[in-house]
């Protein structure tokens, strides 16, 4: 049987450098990542980054991009047929970005992480041990979805610009399944997470709230907010008048590696 070859991986980071200990370890693993053949930085924090990695170019922008148009400036900027848009907070197990690509299909919509294999990262800084990694078709993101999300580029909608920080997984996510496109989670291994480095900072929750009304006006109907139903992860949504009420399911959606 011929073995599957494996497509190149660009890794998109945004990043404001709040531990650069974490982000030179991660891009240490994409460089031993022999699937991953360019790394692009955006330089967010405007500081500048070195490293000796032939694989890394830093982009620094003039200003603060924020999290979404970043995406949309590394996908632009990616050379090759696959990109993996990854937090600059979290460890992967060695070969990640190889693993996941080799399960690729380009048919597929978006690939991103299954929330119940997250776990804190150790003092240690180590590395997750390395587990058989396949893919599970899923309709629905999880809190930790977008820290680690891969697709092929004709299935990426550039986020709209006035949308900074959350929201981005969202509406990529939901664009593919608009195209018909089956999204997946990846499963069958642990990452690493330190927790949010940048956009859970007070500065810049005042732009998340509009990122929320924005993405809402965008993507929700008049007639959806007289009346719509949405099942997500974890609850069932109900608007009725403009109104939102949310019902917690009782157990949390999915299983861990399941």
């Amino acid at each position: 049987m011929t073995e599957k070859k494996i497509a190149g991986v660009t890794a998109v980071i945004p990043t404001l450098q709040k531990n650069k200990e974490i982000l030179t370890k991660l891009i240490e693993a994409l460089e031993r990542d022999t699937a991953v053949t360019e790394i692009l930085l955006i330089d967010n924090s405007l500081i500048g980054f070195k490293h000796s990695s032939n694989k890394l170019t830093v982009i620094t922008p003039e200003e603060n991009l924020f999290v979404n148009p970043s995406w949309n400036l590394g996908v632009a900027k990616a050379k090759t047929e696959i990109v993996a848009l990854l937090n600059d907070d979290i460890i992967l197990p060695e070969n990640y970005c190889g693993d996941v690509a080799s399960s690729m299909s380009s048919e597929m919509g978006i690939v991103g992480v299954n929330g119940m294999g997250i776990e804190p990262l150790p003092e240690t800084f180590c590395h997750p041990q390395k587990e058989n990694i396949y893919l599970e078709p899923t309709n629905f993101m999880d809190d930790y979805y977008g820290i680690a999300m891969f697709f092929f580029k004709e299935a990426y909608n550039r986020i709209p610009d006035e949308i900074k920080i959350v929201y981005g997984d969202s509406w990529i996510f939901t664009h593919c399944q608009r195209m018909k496109r089956q999204n997946y989670r990846i499963c069958g291994c642990t990452i690493y997470h330190y927790g949010s480095l940048s956009s859970s900072q007070i500065e810049f929750n005042p732009i998340a709230k509009v990122d929320a009304k924005i993405y809402k006006k965008l993507t929700v109907k008049w007639y959806h907010r007289l009346f719509s139903y949405e099942e997500i992860w974890d609850c069932h949504k109900y608007r009725l008048l403009g109104m939102t009420l949310k019902i917690k399911k009782k157990k949390p959606w999915g299983k861990r590696y399941a």
